[in-house]
């Protein structure tokens, strides 16, 4: 690292006179430090002179934070590999070694920002620790821990989520809806916005004291069951097949007469194959153009008219691309709407992005099903809501002109 960027580190914007000599004076003492026993006239070891700023040699294993993101790191593929129960507890001793606020008392902008970035990874762990202890029955133990950072973060929607979660399989269905309400009164008073999809769907599952919210036996039992993959175990059962499926019939109303855009309707038709064929890729169809000219009507009437060759169900969504006044809908969001409406509960939605786009592909797999996304912003919204195997539809409504989509 050059002089300079120490400089900016250490300072930022407005560094001493003198800088570059205290820089010089704080790498003396810092050698010292590292190492003690040094003799004097021995070169360093550790912080070493190189052009025009210093290079530390650290060895592997050194640094506490390293050591903390490589069982983070070891967790992820063991609980990728199924191995839920390993995880938890390689999580569990990762955080009992984190020790206060890191880099406490340290100034200036690097360590500032290096404060919040391991505060959030950090918080992050601690969801995902959460998440496991509850998908391995250990709801009870989970509450007081997940009340108490509720408090601290209530703006954290995944907290509330699983403090719902935990205290409603300990008989506690009164506690979680308080629980809820709290988080949507703080998301409305200081946001101005509702709570996600994910929580809201929660809310309506533990009103209607829905029973895929109840432990597993092998949760009850202390033991998650056992994925092969980064998706939830019962998306590999043997007796999947005998499942039935959620159909979801999305779809808006279509106008009781439409009339024109006869050309616009001919053009679109013209991508399916014949009628009694299955669409040999999976088929986009991108509708776009200003503001108000029926491009969604378009749509609806098109997916009611074609909505017979995809049996396995329709799936709408508004991505709010252009809306003034409700915020966009990300990728995640909508991901985790779909996933909600066919029917996976929600103790069996995994916590990030890909997983979930995984999840839903999967599901998507050799099935026939129309997706209608409308007022998409750009493609990087649309890409993870594209199914990965041939059989299906999407249509896909836009401002603006949609490139790229198949490559997505």
């Amino acid at each position: 690292v050059t002089v300079g960027e120490l400089v900016d580190a250490v300072w930022g914007e407005e560094p001493p006179t003198a800088a570059v000599s205290v820089l010089r004076t704080y790498v003396s003492r810092l050698r010292k430090v590292l190492e003690p026993g040094r003799a004097a006239g021995e070169p360093p070891r550790v912080v070493v002179s190189a052009a025009d700023g210093y290079l530390v040699r650290v060895p592997e294993g050194a640094l506490d934070v390293g050591v903390f993101e490589a069982r983070l790191a070891e967790a992820k593929k063991l609980r990728a590999a199924g191995e839920v129960s390993a995880a938890g507890e390689l999580l569990h001793t990762a955080l009992d070694e984190w020790e206060g606020t890191p880099l406490a008392g340290l100034p200036g902008p690097l360590a500032e920002a290096e404060r919040s970035r391991l505060h959030e990874e950090r918080l992050n762990t601690l969801e995902t620790r959460l998440e496991i202890d509850v998908q391995l029955g250990r709801h009870s133990e989970a509450i007081a821990e997940l009340t108490s950072l509720t408090g601290e973060h209530p703006l954290r929607e995944q907290l509330c989520r699983l403090l719902m979660l935990a205290l409603y399989r300990s008989g506690r269905q009164a506690d979680a809806l308080a629980a809820y309400r709290r988080t949507r009164s703080t998301l409305v008073t200081e946001l101005g916005i509702e709570p996600g999809a994910p929580l809201r769907e929660l809310h309506h599952r533990i009103l209607a004291a829905d029973r895929s919210l109840d432990p597993s036996p092998a949760a009850r039992d202390g033991d998650a069951p056992e994925t092969p993959a980064d998706l939830p175990a019962w998306l590999h059962s043997p007796d999947r097949a005998a499942t039935s499926v959620a159909r979801p019939a999305q779809l808006p109303a279509d106008l009781p007469t439409f009339t024109g855009r006869q050309a616009e309707l001919e053009q679109t038709q013209a991508l399916l194959p014949e009628d009694r064929e299955s669409p040999a890729t999976v088929v986009i169809s991108a509708i776009d153009g200003m503001a108000a000219i029926g491009k969604t009507t378009l749509a609806v009437h098109w997916a009611h008219r074609i909505a017979h060759r995809f049996p396995d169900g329709q799936l709408f969504i508004n991505l709010r691309g252009f809306d003034p006044v409700a915020p966009i809908v990300t990728p995640g969001e909508a991901i985790r709407t779909f996933l909600d409406a066919l029917d996976v509960p929600p103790q069996r939605i995994p916590v990030g992005l890909d997983a979930q786009v995984a999840l839903y592909r999967s599901l998507l797999a050799n099935r026939r099903v129309l997706i209608l996304l409308d007022n998409a912003r750009d493609t990087d919204q649309v890409r993870p809501l594209l199914p990965g195997s041939p059989g299906s539809l999407v249509i896909v409504t836009s401002r603006n002109e949609l490139t790229g989509l198949v490559a997505g």
